[in-house]
C-alpha cells in the first residue's frame, strides 16, 4: 500500500527508532538495575526477569495498518510519555501494541501474495517479518514491564511471571521447532499467547495506586487483548479458514476503537482528545478498509490450500490443518532450525504438487481465473 507523505502516516523510520529505542532501553535498564542487586531486588522477588530473543529485523511491514501504526507512534506514544510517573512505561506499551498491528499486515500480505502469484516459496518469504513482530512487540512490552518494575516504592504483581511468559513465546518464535505431530507447535504457541493475554490483563488490573493511571492500564489491557487476538488470527491461518480469519481481524481493531473511545475524559486520562479521537478513527477506517479487501482474497486462497492439502500425508498423516499450520510455524521462524527449514521444504513440495493437484489451478478455479497472471 502506498504511503502518505505526511509524517504522521509515516511509521517506518518511526517506528524503527522507538524499537531501536526500545532495544537499548532495556539493555540499560538491565544494567542499571545489575548493579543495584538485579531486578529481582527492585520487585522484592528473588526471581529476575528472563531475557528476550531479539528480532532481527525492527522495521515497519508495510500494508493496511501504516496510518494507525503512524498515529500511534507519532502522537499518542509522545502524548503518553509526557504522563507523569508513568510516561516511559506507557509510551513504550503504546510502541509494543503498533508493532503487534505489523503482524497482522505481515500475515495478509503473505496471503494476498499467494492469492496473487500462486507461490509457497514467495508466501514463506515473507513469513519472517511476521516472527520479527511479535519479538519487536515483545522487546517494548518488556521495557515498559521494566520500567514500572523501577518504580520508588512500588511492587507490581505479576510482572516477572509476564516476563517469563514474553521469554517463553520469543524463544519459541525465534526457535522455530517443528514437532512430531503437524500443527503442534503453532497450536503451542498460540497457548502461550493466551497464556500471555491472560497475565497480562492481571497486572493491568491489579496496578498499585501510585501508577494506575487510566491511559496506562488502558494500553496495557490492550495489548492483552491483541495478544489473544493474534493467537485467534493464527489460529485461523493454521486452520485454513479465512472467513473467521477475517473476523477476528475486524474485531480487534473495532474492539480497539472501542475501548479507547470508552476511556475516561481527557483531562482524566492525561492524553488530549485532539491526539486520542485520530487513533479511534483510523482504527475504525483500517478494519472497514481490511474488511473490503482483504476479506475477498483470504477466504478463496484457504480455501484452494485446504483443497491442495486436504488428504495428504508428509512423514505421518497429516490434516491440511496440520500441513499448513507446520508450514505457517516454520515460516514466521525468525532464526530457523533444520527441523522447520525441512517441514516448510516438504509442505511447499506438496503445494507445488503434480499438475493435477497444482495450486494454480486450484487458485484458478476458486476465483474464476480472475487473478493476475
Amino acid at each position: 500500500m502506498p504511503k502518505n507523505n505526511n509524517a504522521a502516516t509515516q511509521p517506518v523510520a518511526a517506528l524503527r527508532l522507538a524499537k531501536q529505542l526500545t532495544t537499548a532501553a532495556v539493555v540499560a535498564s538491565a544494567a542499571a538495575l545489575s548493579a543495584c542487586g538485579g531486578v529481582g531486588d527492585a520487585l522484592s522477588n528473588p526471581a529476575t526477569l528472563p531475557s528476550l530473543v531479539t528480532a532481527k529485523s525492527c522495521d515497519n511491514v508495510v500494508g493496511s495498518l501504516d496510518t494507525v501504526q503512524g498515529l500511534l507512534i507519532n502522537q499518542l506514544r509522545n502524548s503518553a510519555a509526557r504522563l507523569p510517573t508513568v510516561g516511559g512505561a506507557a509510551a513504550s506499551a503504546t510502541t509494543a501494541l503498533a508493532s503487534t498491528l505489523d503482524t497482522v499486515d505481515g500475515l495478509t500480505n503473505a496471503l494476498t501474495t499467494l492469492a496473487r502469484t500462486q507461490s509457497p516459496p514467495q508466501f514463506t518469504a515473507q513469513l519472517p517479518a511476521v516472527g520479527d513482530s511479535v519479538l519487536c512487540a515483545g522487546s517494548s512490552l518488556s521495557e515498559s514491564l521494566a520500567l514500572l518494575a523501577t518504580t520508588p516504592n512500588v511492587n507490581i504483581p505479576g510482572l516477572v511471571t509476564v516476563q517469563g511468559t514474553l521469554a517463553a513465546v520469543s524463544q519459541r518464535v525465534a526457535g522455530g521447532l517443528v514437532g512430531t505431530t503437524p500443527g503442534a507447535d503453532l497450536s503451542a504457541l498460540t497457548a502461550q499467547l493466551v497464556t500471555l493475554s491472560n497475565q497480562l490483563a492481571d497486572v493491568a488490573d491489579n496496578l498499585p495506586a501510585q501508577v494506575n493511571q487510566p491511559f496506562l492500564k488502558e494500553i496495557l489491557e490492550l495489548n492483552a487483548m491483541s495478544y489473544r487476538s493474534l493467537a485467534l488470527i493464527l489460529t485461523d491461518v493454521g486452520a485454513l479458514d479465512g472467513d473467521r480469519l477475517s473476523a477476528n481481524i475486524t474485531a480487534l481493531l473495532v474492539g480497539t476503537a472501542d475501548r479507547l473511545a470508552a476511556l475516561p475524559l481527557p483531562a482524566q486520562l492525561g492524553v488530549p482528545s485532539n491526539v486520542l479521537t485520530p487513533v479511534i478513527e483510523q482504527f475504525r477506517n483500517a478494519s472497514v478498509a481490511l474488511d473490503n479487501s482483504a476479506s475477498a482474497v483470504l477466504q478463496p486462497t484457504l480455501q484452494a490450500v485446504s483443497a491442495v492439502l486436504g488428504g495428504t500425508s508428509i512423514t505421518a498423516p497429516a490434516t491440511a490443518l496440520g500441513s499448513f499450520s507446520d508450514l505457517l510455524q516454520g515460516g514466521i521462524a525468525s532464526n530457523g532450525s533444520t527441523q522447520s527449514d525441512a517441514r516448510v521444504g516438504e509442505v511447499t513440495q506438496l503445494l507445488n504438487g503434480t499438475p493435477a493437484r497444482n495450486l494454480l489451478t486450484v487458485l484458478r478455479q476458486t476465483f474464476g481465473g480472475l487473478l493476475p497472471g
